[in-house]
């Protein structure tokens, strides 16, 4: 055999016996565990473009439903309150003046006490006569009187008690109108604006206090339609609001996701919520949305950095 041609066979020997080479090396350096790691599969919340805003989940504006003066303001704010706590009151000396009126004319019964006192005597005394009818101790005419005069009395009984029953009405009225002139928190919550004071006037269905539950927050953000897909009515989220460095993530459901874009800007809208009964997120806040349940609520914590790859 020629020199070049015994070269040429050992070249093509060697290029023949590279992939068995290579093969054998990838496998030896993976039972060692120094092959490169696989790249991890993507996440929603890496590609998930959507933003939004919190908001209190009950925001409730307080107004009366009457014309006044304002003669007391029992909050501040920043006071939490109870369902049913007094927030203000109006002047109410009038209205408190006709719902004593009604109460004493109502709880006067003297007169029905004598009509029934009457009609009971004179049923008696119609009996004995129809008695002394029969055995011819009394002319019929007496007996007619005696009927007669027991139907006045009667008649007379029945339309005090129907006045009665009016002046309950009445009273109930006249303390319905009282009640109007007070204003109670309707929820439990914390008393976030206040815009009468002591002495001003208000008007009928003026706003004039805000009482915000934020116990529970809800989260209305926007996604893009090429990704609204990805997410489901009922399903579980991440959240992280507030800025960079003081982020805090939160674990919510999404309540709402709307059937239709926006067809300006082909986002579609969606609503989140979550528990915040430590209070730690402020409603108003802006933030941003990724798939997946939170691990924890709290600040956000840096990932941790990648092992470094030993050298050999």
């Amino acid at each position: 055999m020629k020199p070049g041609a015994r070269g040429l066979g050992r070249w093509r020997h060697a290029w023949q016996a590279a992939p068995v080479a290579c093969s054998l090396l990838a496998g030896t350096a993976a039972a060692q565990g120094t092959a490169a790691p696989a790249a991890a599969p993507a996440t929603l919340s890496a590609t998930l473009s959507a933003s939004g805003y919190t908001q209190a989940l009950r925001e409730v504006k307080l107004g009366l439903t009457v014309n006044g003066r304002i003669d007391r303001v029992f909050v501040r704010e920043g006071d939490r309150v109870r369902r049913g706590d007094l927030i203000l009151q109006l002047d109410h000396r009038a209205e408190a003046l006709e719902v004593e009126r009604r109460g004493l004319l109502l709880k006067d019964t003297s007169r029905l006490d004598e009509l029934r006192q009457r009609e009971t005597m004179l049923k008696a005394q119609l009996e004995a006569a129809r008695n002394l009818l029969q055995t011819g101790g009394m002319a019929r005419k007496q007996v007619e009187d005696e009927e007669l005069a027991l139907s006045n009395v009667t008649a007379e009984r029945r339309a005090l008690e129907n006045a009665k029953l009016r002046e309950r009405v009445e009273l109930d009225l006249a303390t319905e109108a009282l009640d109007k002139r007070f204003l109670r928190a309707p929820v439990d919550g914390v008393v976030t604006r206040l815009a009468l004071r002591d002495g001003e006037s208000v008007a009928a269905h003026e706003p004039a206090v805000v009482v915000s539950d934020a116990s529970r927050v809800r989260f209305h953000g926007t996604v893009p339609l090429a990704e609204a897909s990805r997410l489901a009515s009922r399903s579980r989220v991440t959240l992280r609001l507030g800025t960079d460095g003081r982020e805090t993530v939160r674990s919510a459901m999404v309540v709402f996701l709307s059937p239709v874009a926006d067809p300006a800007s082909g986002l579609v809208e969606f609503i989140a919520e979550f528990d915040n009964s430590d209070g730690s997120v402020r409603p108003g806040i802006t933030g941003r949305l990724a798939a997946g349940p939170a691990a924890v609520d709290g600040p956000a914590r840096p990932a941790p950095a990648a092992p470094a790859v030993r050298q050999r």
